[in-house]
């Protein structure tokens, strides 16, 4: 038999390894304090998902309350009988009673711990681990057993879920309960565990932290994994992520929801409707209830939403056993999120769906570079108010260009990225411009991210492509050169109304610490707002390794002719450009589809998005030019048309030149056919529909 101070040796060791718990262990040494002064029973609930560390933290709790004199009891829901007296023939050998089969257990255990409250000031500690496995016994637990109790206890409870029902409807238990969530460790705590494990390569860690998500277990079982086999890979042991599956999947009792668990995995947020969608059945709504109530499914703002971790242990788990189904279900979800974009009335608020859509993209470079966790910064367009602290930023950044160095790892493959940019290209990425001239010429074209504090953490420079931005456009030197690569016809195109922007200039996305992974992702979110707007996207970054994969990878091409040096005056700099005008937005989601390899092709979308039933080509133009366009197909003469708009005749003359090089075309004939065989209409002089359009000045 093992000697005690030897196993006490290795119970303090094993502590010692727990990390991360600072501020869940403090608010439970917190409650024993208070209960020092005030007898009153308290209930203290610890929940969190499968193998976050419940019953790892329960030990650190049994610690820390002998230290502080307290007796401390503990009892696991699996090793008794779900009654009255299997809980209590449990709960007196803990107490040091040896139970007799006559005796009546519940009442022998309440009068053991009166006894020992009664010999004892500090309080008493009862702790019930697998909580979420007693739901049977929560009643009786709370309204008849809890009541008979000494004061001066704490109840001390971990389970998957939440307290509900009866602990949040009386008053008096909300009075006395505080629930306490453990989730995911942070990236110093992880770090520190895998160092004090013996691996001390950054690299190794880095991606280990990528690959868990900070799951407690999974960190442990990635560990022990490198442990013995040192010299492998530990984030190839696909045996551990089976294990963590199978954990969660225990509290499963009906098999039918595994196969909209599998799909919930790869749609990776969902709802009953999107998840009917891509499985091509119906849900019911019944079957959709006990699905998002597993503890390991959470709400969130868009929907419903798995474990992190064990939405990957499920996706590793579903790859290597059913590869066919997997396959579908990515094409199905990759297919969910294209229609969606492309039948969306407002593609400007459609960046999250650009980010799923990418994810089915397989782009190892932007999953390495983003997080799923930006909802603590928020892009804000610049006003007169806040144009101050875009300035205040823009000269903080003059005087801050330290140089940039990190490693960043795709979580699926394990593909490294590093994050390199000298002080110089730290300060020519973020070029000073005058932010009071250009808010003046555009005031869409600056953005500020702030973080909860509303502190600013990032400053975006995106300014629109349309006649009132040309004139500054023309003299910028970093835009002039991809202008130089176009014919004037294309060139005319860019002049497009303000309210029907031709495409944005990219010209900087300047971070304050671009290290933080979500700033970064948040930078990444932004520019998915602008990739599937229907416009052309051009970006001219002072060049780097990590922006040409970057660039490349949102599927941006570089312009041939449009290098140049303007940012220093002798680093050449690619211009790049990514155009979703007309019909090339399903072509581009059409090539993010051939990225991964899925037989899939969008076909009979066009990306004109609704507008009142205009064909596509109006929308190229502007109010006058669409007034004097739909008067010329109906085959009234310049002079009419002048007399018609109030307009002088050369002033029409002057709209048609314009016209006819916006929709690439030479005459009325062409013109017309343009218009109406979008329409479907015969043309007649004054169709009802053109009334629609206001006459005059």
């Amino acid at each position: 038999m093992m000697d005690q101070d030897c196993k006490q040796s290795l119970v303090e060791r094993e502590l010692r390894f727990i990390v991360g718990r600072e501020r869940e262990l403090d608010s439970f040494e917190k409650m024993l304090r208070t209960m020092q002064q005030d007898s009153t029973l308290r209930l203290l609930h610890l929940y969190g998902t499968g193998g976050v560390g419940k019953s790892t933290f329960l030990r650190l709790c049994r610690q820390k309350a002998q230290q502080s004199g307290a007796r401390y009891f503990q009892l696991d829901s699996r090793d008794f009988n779900h009654s009255e007296r299997g809980f209590g023939m449990a709960l007196l050998p803990q107490l040091g009673v040896n139970p007799q089969p006559v005796c009546d257990p519940i009442r022998l255990s309440v009068d053991q711990l009166a006894r020992h409250a009664d010999n004892n000031e500090c309080p008493i500690v009862l702790a019930i681990d697998t909580f979420e496995e007693m739901q049977d016994m929560e009643n009786w637990l709370r309204d008849r057993f809890i009541p008979m109790l000494p004061p001066r206890m704490l109840i001390l409870t971990a389970g998957r879920h939440p307290l509900r029902g009866g602990w949040l409807l009386s008053p008096v238990w909300r009075e006395r309960t505080q629930q306490l969530p453990l989730t995911e460790l942070h990236h110093e705590a992880c770090t520190e565990y895998l160092t004090m494990c013996g691996i001390t390569d950054e690299l190794l860690k880095e991606k280990i932290w990528r690959r868990t998500n900070g799951h407690p277990l999974a960190m442990s079982l990635a560990a022990a994994s490198y442990a013995q086999m040192p010299h492998a890979n530990a984030l190839d042991a696909s045996d551990w992520f089976d294990q963590l599956a199978s954990l969660w999947l225990q509290e499963v009792r009906d098999r039918e929801l595994i196969r909209f668990i599998e799909a919930a995995s790869v749609m990776r947020v969902f709802d009953q409707e999107k998840l009917s969608s891509i499985m091509k059945e119906e849900l019911s709504p019944d079957l959709f209830d006990r699905l998002v109530a597993l503890s390991f499914v959470r709400r969130t703002e868009r929907g419903w939403q798995m474990h992190d971790q064990m939405r990957e242990s499920m996706l590793v788990r579903l790859k290597a056993r059913m590869p066919k189904r997997y396959r579908d279900l990515m094409t199905s979800c990759a297919l969910y999120y294209a229609k969606a974009i492309l039948e969306s009335a407002d593609r400007s608020t459609m960046d999250w769906e650009v980010g799923e859509l990418f994810r089915y993209a397989d782009v190892d470079v932007l999953r390495a570079l983003t997080s799923d966790d930006d909802r603590r910064y928020y892009w804000e367009a610049v006003t007169e108010t806040t144009l101050r602290d875009a300035t205040a930023y823009a000269q903080w950044r003059e005087s801050n260009t330290d140089p940039v160095s990190g490693i960043h790892v795709d979580p699926i493959t394990g593909k490294s990225f590093r994050i390199e940019y000298t002080a110089e290209q730290v300060r020519f990425n973020a070029a000073p411009l005058d932010l009071e001239v250009l808010y003046k010429l555009e005031p869409m074209s600056l953005r500020l991210l702030r973080d909860e504090e509303d502190k600013a953490c990032a400053l975006a420079i995106c300014i629109p492509i349309h006649a009132g931005t040309m004139t500054w456009l023309q003299t910028d030197p970093l835009f002039t050169p991809y202008l130089h690569t176009l014919t004037e016809t294309e060139r005319c195109l860019l002049a497009a109304p303000s309210e029907r922007p031709a495409g944005w200039f990219l010209r900087s996305i300047d971070f304050a610490d671009i290290l933080n992974p979500m700033i970064r992702t948040a930078g990444i979110r932004l520019i998915y707002s602008y990739l599937c707007r229907g416009g052309i996207l051009v970006t001219t970054p002072y060049d780097s390794e990590i922006g040409r994969q970057s660039y490349t990878a949102f599927g941006f091409s570089p312009v041939e002719g449009a290098t140049h040096c303007h940012h220093d005056g002798r680093t050449p700099s690619p211009t790049y450009v990514l155009d979703t005008r007309g019909d090339k937005l399903p072509e581009f989601i059409n090539r993010l589809f051939q990225r991964t390899g899925m037989e899939l092709k969008l076909e009979g979308y066009s990306n004109s998005l609704p507008h009142s039933g205009e064909p596509l080509s109006l929308t190229l133009l502007s109010n006058r030019e669409r007034e004097v366009a739909l008067e010329a197909a109906a085959g009234y003469s310049n002079v009419e048309i002048s007399e018609r708009l109030y307009i002088s005749e050369s002033t029409v003359k002057k709209h048609l030149k314009s016209i006819y090089i916006k929709l690439e075309i030479r005459n009325r004939s062409q013109l017309t056919a343009k218009l109406m065989s979008k329409r479907g209409i015969v043309p007649e002089r004054i169709p009802s529909v053109w009334n629609e359009y206001p006459k005059g000045p």
